[in-house]
């Protein structure tokens, strides 16, 4: 019993011992990383000019404003998001002159789209007109932050203990923090790491920290030069002082090395080779929109953490989007066309009847419903058709005055784009256009719990986006919400394009479909549009040249490795059954073919 006795005495005091440290050890962590006070810092923001590289047709002249792009945004979205500056506790924005003043197109509307607005509040900003005299797109950096770095104190809301600036081609991560709190983890001093990139993101960490917070400069810079750039007083990155720093920003602070501070080109939200939660920020200015649908990117990707806390931001949830199987179908086994026509005697193409037979035969729908104001007139194809018990005639007129437009100078076509939607609205199925030849059946895509189905699609339309939605085929259930949300832009949106009937009709959902990512599923496999060589569903197909296109046309196995239905407009060998009968064995006619032989 005695001994017993002593281990419980030794128990005890080795309990109170460890509790006493655990309090001073947890005391520590608290005074090290209490939450920090980020309204004594004063947050700027610079939206830069254009730089002197090759301009891409899709993008603006400088005089006409400079457009607000994704990077801008996600540099934008992280400063915001990170340091939260609100509508009493403002962010200077500066933009440079009038001419430079943040504007949008049709596809970046981050800064005017009430949706993007409200994922960040533009009432956090204060936007501010810094006047300079630029020659060209020429301009000396280090005089326009010396000038901001003379003139913001006076500008925020509060007064500040220290300054944040960031340019706009610089995504900020979580990691800028360690500049402001000193971190807990120890610095290796490993030499013989001295040139790995962690290393010096660690040796940068605590130089920050001192330099800001133990009044050795007073400063820290991650500014650096890109190496495209031939001006040697243009440069980007971040810089950080506190009100003792009353000198000149210098070409000293530009520097290669501030090259290693950040991670390197976008590989945190393209290729996920660095965290974005160890990185001090992420080089934003390759997050051009024609080098990936970089929304679209963010949408699935599991493992990336930049991609996790934009999503957070944007969407409200972190996860990536997973689609719901459904135990019984969605979406209803029909089949839609539309047939309108300029006059009542049109015939039935033969590319048509082909379309419609790859129809009954691939697809196997429970009904197929032809909706338009004049039944094609009396010929063999339509004799033939119109006795399948399947097939359905529905009357439809053409939709000329709707949603508070006028319509009827529009071409025939764009009726029959707002008729499908309208259709399918009411009705849920399957749209196709009469132009498609099926090959595989799309039973499997009926099951999922989504508002549309549908594929990407680069055209001659919507230059400006990295995709749209091609909707020459598409799936819905009866009442889909998206649809809905899609009707509704020729309401609200349609004015906004004069004669660009494109712009709802193609543009318009690929931007909802970046709003509620959710309700779409794409599947670049459910049609491929053999128009001017397009194939949708090759990945990154954008980078990849006309003629490795056309050859990958020539050998692809169509049936087993292909797409569900090809999509052939403008193809004259399938006008008629002469024209098919004396073409030559391209990929279309061999489809033909194979259809033709059901």
């Amino acid at each position: 019993m005695k001994y017993g006795h002593i281990f419980i005495v030794i128990g005890f005091f080795l309990t109170i011992r460890c509790q006493n440290m655990k309090e001073k050890f947890e005391s520590f962590i608290n005074r090290q990383c209490s939450e920090l006070d980020t309204t004594r810092i004063g947050l700027i923001f610079i939206f830069l000019p254009q730089r002197n590289i090759d301009v891409q047709t899709f993008q603006s002249k400088s005089s006409e404003g400079l457009i607000f792009k994704t990077n801008h945004y996600f540099s934008l979205l992280t400063l915001s998001k990170l340091f939260k500056p609100n509508s009493t506790n403002r962010a200077l924005f500066y933009y440079i002159n009038d001419v430079r003043k943040p504007t949008s197109n049709h596809y970046n509307q981050w800064l005017n789209d009430s949706y993007w607005s409200s994922k960040l509040p533009v009432e956090a900003f204060k936007f501010i007109n810094l006047d300079y005299k630029l020659e060209g797109n020429d301009f000396n950096l280090l005089e326009l932050v010396n000038q901001i770095k003379d003139d913001s104190p006076s500008l925020f809301d509060l007064s500040k203990d220290k300054y944040l600036l960031v340019t706009s081609d610089v995504v900020i991560g979580p990691k800028i923090f360690s500049c402001f709190i000193e971190d807990l983890i120890s610095i290796s001093q490993d030499t013989s790491n001295i040139l790995s990139t962690e290393y010096i993101k660690a040796q940068s960490q605590k130089q920050c920290y001192d330099a800001i917070n133990r009044n050795q400069n007073n400063f820290y810079s991650f500014l650096y030069k890109f190496d495209y750039i031939h001006n040697l007083n243009d440069f980007s990155g971040i810089l950080i002082w506190n009100n003792r720093f009353t000198s000149n920003i210098t070409q000293e602070f530009v520097n290669f090395n501030n090259f290693y501070k950040c991670t390197y080109r976008n590989d945190v939200i393209k290729e996920s080779k660095d965290d974005f939660f160890d990185s001090f920020c992420i080089f934003g200015f390759e997050l051009a929109i024609y080098e990936s649908p970089m929304l679209q990117d963010l949408f699935y990707d599991d493992k990336n953490n930049f991609k996790n806390f934009a999503r957070k931001h944007l969407f409200g949830r972190s996860q990536p989007i997973k689609y719901e199987i459904s135990n019984s179908p969605v979406i209803p086994n029909i089949v839609h066309l539309i047939w309108f026509s300029p006059n009542p005697f049109r015939k039935m193409k033969f590319i048509e009847y082909l379309c419609l037979k790859s129809i009954i035969y691939v697809l196997k729908p429970d009904k197929i419903r032809i909706h338009g104001d004049h039944e094609p007139v009396d010929c063999k194809y339509w004799k033939e058709l119109s006795k399948n018990p399947k097939i359905e005639w529905v009357y439809r007129e053409k939709p000329l005055y709707k949603y508070n437009q006028n319509f009827s100078q529009s071409p025939i076509q764009h009726l029959a784009d707002v008729a499908r939607l309208e259709v399918l609205y009411e009705e849920g199925g399957i749209y196709s256009d009469f132009d498609i030849l099926w090959v595989k059946p799309l039973e499997k895509f009926r099951y999922m719990n989504v508002d549309l189905i549908a594929s990407n699609d680069l055209t001659s339309y919507c230059l400006e986006f990295p995709f749209n939605i091609q909707i020459g085929a598409f799936m819905a259930p009866k009442r889909s919400e998206f649809l809905k949300l899609w009707l509704n832009g020729y309401q609200e949106k349609y004015h906004l394009f004069p004669g660009d009937y494109v712009a709802v009709s193609m543009c318009e959902p690929y931007k909802l479909y970046e709003k509620y990512p959710h309700k779409v599923f794409i599947e670049n496999r459910l049609q491929m549009i053999f128009f001017n060589g397009w194939s949708a569903f090759i990945p990154r197909y954008i980078d990849i040249e006309q003629e490795k296109l056309q050859e990958f046309n020539e050998n692809l196995d169509w049936l087993n490795d292909g797409t569900h239905g090809y999509h052939l407009p403008r193809h004259n060998e399938l006008y008629t059954e002469m024209d098919f009968k004396n073409a030559n064995k391209s990929l279309p006619i061999k489809i033909a073919e194979y259809i033709l032989n059901l």
